[in-house]
Formats: structure tokens, C-alpha cells, sequence
């Protein structure tokens, strides 16, 4: 199984920095228009999956839990899911195991995106697949 949190809502230009085109790509959106937002993805497998369930606060494969409320999610677990998977350039090239500033501001960019979204009024839903 692979699984990923979508977004739905309203945009506006102060979501840009969140949204997942450059911003120059919504220079027509108008405000208000809805967008879908790809949050969170788990593509490694059932394992990471279940975890990125665990961290939003849903069941897998429990389809009336997947529309969720995001003021329930643990930001903690959110931010300890992605330590580690994402790596500031240096770091990923020498494959190094220790993050350095660079390293965690990375890990903490999804949640932010995460809160952000969450914060403009944006529905979140879980999406196992597989």
C-alpha cells in the first residue's frame, strides 16, 4: 500500500509559497478558486503508510475515517515521519545519518505546508492505495 494526504480549499496568493507549482503557474488563479494540494505522500510501502495514518489520526483501510479533521493530526509525529527522509542537498549526496540546520528546516516544510493549508480552511483526506 501507498497512501497520501490531499488538501481541498480555497486558494489565495498568500498559499503560494505552500502550493506545489511556482508560483508564476497561478498568475490567472483567481482568488477563491479550489485547488488540490498533494500534503503528505508515503509511496515506500504499507509500513510508512500506516505510519502517515497513525500521524493524521485515521485507519487505513477505514474509508468513513479518510475525510479527517487536521486540528487532530499530531504535528510531532507529522514532523518525526519526514526527520530523517529529507536531507538538505549535501547531506543527500554523502548519504550522511546526522542533520544539520539545513537538514530539519527541510522536515519541517511539509508540516508547515501542512499548517498553512489547515489554517486558510482547507479539508484534508487521507488516500490509501493498493
Amino acid at each position: 500500500m501507498s497512501a497520501e494526504v490531499l488538501a481541498i480549499g480555497p486558494f489565495h496568493r498568500g498559499l503560494l509559497p505552500f502550493l506545489d507549482q511556482p508560483p508564476e503557474r497561478h498568475a490567472t488563479t483567481r482568488e477563491g478558486a479550489v485547488l488540490v494540494v498533494s500534503v503528505f505522500r508515503a509511496p515506500e510501502g504499507s509500513t510508512r503508510s500506516r505510519e502517515l495514518a497513525a500521524c493524521v489520526g485515521v485507519e487505513p483501510w477505514d474509508f468513513k475515517s479518510h475525510a479527517f479533521d487536521p486540528r487532530r493530526a499530531d504535528l510531532g509525529a507529522l514532523r518525526d515521519f519526514h526527520a530523517g527522509y529529507f536531507r538538505c542537498e549535501e547531506h543527500a549526496k554523502a548519504r550522511a545519518e546526522h542533520p544539520c540546520d539545513a537538514c530539519e528546516r527541510a522536515c519541517e516544510a511539509p508540516v508547515e505546508r501542512f499548517v498553512r493549508l489547515r489554517d486558510a480552511g482547507f479539508e484534508f483526506f487521507f488516500c490509501p492505495n493498493g
